[in-house]
């Protein structure tokens, strides 16, 4: 009873860490605008942030799940609290716009050896019957920070500069550092295998060739040669990529549960939702500001309406799985997020802040009660040994999808805006988006009829030693 006690109150300090760091992550999208002014830059140069930043986010996903699973998950959540602070430091700090984007790098790292760990917390320590409402607590916790991240940050960029909101998510680093280290449990790794070293370049590679081919778009066009490098690097890379963990006894990539239904399946639908998801703020942040004129914070009170509807469903999401369908479950989030883009497709420039507000909750609830459903879908047949490795990948394809759909959805609005109209570079993108999220339909039914933690079909986690040492003698200071 006192370890379980134990367990819930490390998950909730962790989940408290998550929402800073999520806060971090969120807060920077609202200062882009005003970060680009300040160097005499155009919008298009915000895809070369975005791709410093999603490189981060992305491509050291898998690397830290496998430290998770082999050195505990504290030492990396230390390591992601840390370059959170040194990270947003620098941007705040940069000089050249170059300088900025290697902070916004690092600050995107820190991102990735953080954010997954509540999500392998889950599948580590609670039952198939509990996993749906812990699922729904990391959500809710995790959206808070998405919540208050882009309003707070309206408020700082328009009172005291966009460096002062970067100021602040350093002070947020080193709480949060302090957080995981008096209040996180040390978790015992597993054997430690060989360092899959290939893997982490073949990852890195295969990021770094998918996430520039937009910022290749936005630099030389969409019908230049230039585009074939980059494609070649992603195609190349993703190959060998396969090749190489195939044949690792601890790979950095889970191949074997990659090629499970419960996966792949799951990752697809994640996929177009997720693109949809992130592309809608990005092209809205810069049609709101630019074409409408309005003020940043009127940016932050839309995205806090998605985040906080987001985290309401979140919750909601983690309570019906006990009741509801795996399939019927994903197909709500599907019908909302498409109400919610589709609803753009007819914006002009005097569209009312009601009605994105609106567009933006329906986007918000649909990605919200998805986020816990395909989560669980994808721990049901998940190997309890290799936790942190399958749920750190599964959270580098939801995050590299919304990286890359957000790159190339600011270069689909500024080539549609180049042609002298703004408002229909809006509705464009818009209806591309709502098109795409509807192809997630055609994956629904490949997720099998019945999945552990929803409708009472129940399994076991598996026990994992805890170290609590540490925790009772902080306790008792």
């Amino acid at each position: 009873m006192a370890e379980e006690k134990t367990i819930r109150k490390s998950f909730h300090i962790l989940c408290i860490g998550v929402t800073f760091v999520v806060f971090a992550e969120a807060s920077g999208l609202v200062a882009y605008p005003k970060m680009l002014a300040n160097f005499d830059l155009g919008a298009g140069y915000a895809v070369w942030m975005q791709l410093g930043f999603a490189l981060g986010l992305t491509g050291f996903q898998p690397l830290f799940g496998w430290l998770g699973d082999y050195f505990g998950q504290k030492m990396v959540i230390l390591l992601g609290a840390a370059l959170l602070a040194i990270g947003t430091s620098l941007v705040a700090l940069a000089p050249f716009f170059w300088v900025l984007v290697f902070g916004m790098f690092i600050k995107g790292v820190a991102g990735a050896a953080v954010i997954p760990a509540g999500f392998t917390y889950v599948g580590k320590f609670f039952k198939d019957e509990q996993r749906g409402k812990a699922l729904g607590i990391f959500g809710f916790y995790s959206v808070i920070g998405g919540v208050l991240g882009p309003v707070i940050s309206g408020m700082f960029v328009d009172s005291m500069g966009w460096s002062s909101i970067f100021w602040f998510c350093a002070f947020l680093g080193v709480v949060t550092f302090l957080l995981f280290f008096i209040g996180v449990p040390t978790v015992q790794g597993g054997k430690l295998g060989s360092f899959d070293f290939l893997g982490v370049i073949f990852v890195v590679l295969t990021l770094l060739g998918i996430l520039t081919i937009p910022t290749f778009i936005n630099s030389y066009g969409i019908s230049s040669w230039m585009l074939l490098p980059p494609f070649g690097v992603f195609v190349i890379a993703f190959l060998l990529l396969i090749v190489v963990e195939k044949k690792q006894k601890d790979p950095l990539i889970d191949i074997k549960y990659a090629t499970n239904r419960n996966f792949w399946v799951t990752s697809i639908i994640a996929v177009l939702l997720s693109v949809t998801f992130s592309s809608i703020m990005y092209v809205l942040t810069f049609f709101v500001q630019g074409v409408q004129e309005k003020s940043s914070t009127i940016i932050g009170l839309l995205q806090m309406a998605l985040f906080a509807t987001m985290a309401v469903a979140n919750l909601l999401s983690g309570r019906w799985m006990s009741r509801l369908s795996a399939r019927f479950m994903i197909g709500l989030s599907i019908i909302m997020l498409i109400g919610g883009s589709g609803m753009l497709i007819v914006v002009t420039i005097d569209t009312s802040f009601l009605y994105l507000l609106i567009s933006m909750c329906l986007i918000g609830i649909g990605i919200g009660l998805a986020g816990p459903a395909t989560k669980a879908v994808v721990l049901s047949e998940a190997d309890p040994s290799r936790l942190g490795t399958i749920t750190f990948t599964f959270n580098m394809i939801e995050t590299t999808a919304q990286r890359v759909g957000a790159s190339f959805a600011i270069v689909t609005y500024a080539l549609f805006a180049a042609r002298g109209n703004a408002v229909s570079a809006l509705s464009s993108t818009a209806l591309i988006l709502t098109i795409f999220t509807a192809m997630s339909f055609i994956f629904l039914y490949l997720i099998p009829k019945k999945v552990r933690g929803f409708q009472g079909v129940t399994g076991s986690a598996e026990n994992v030693e805890v170290d609590t040492t540490e925790y009772d003698m902080n306790a008792t200071k």
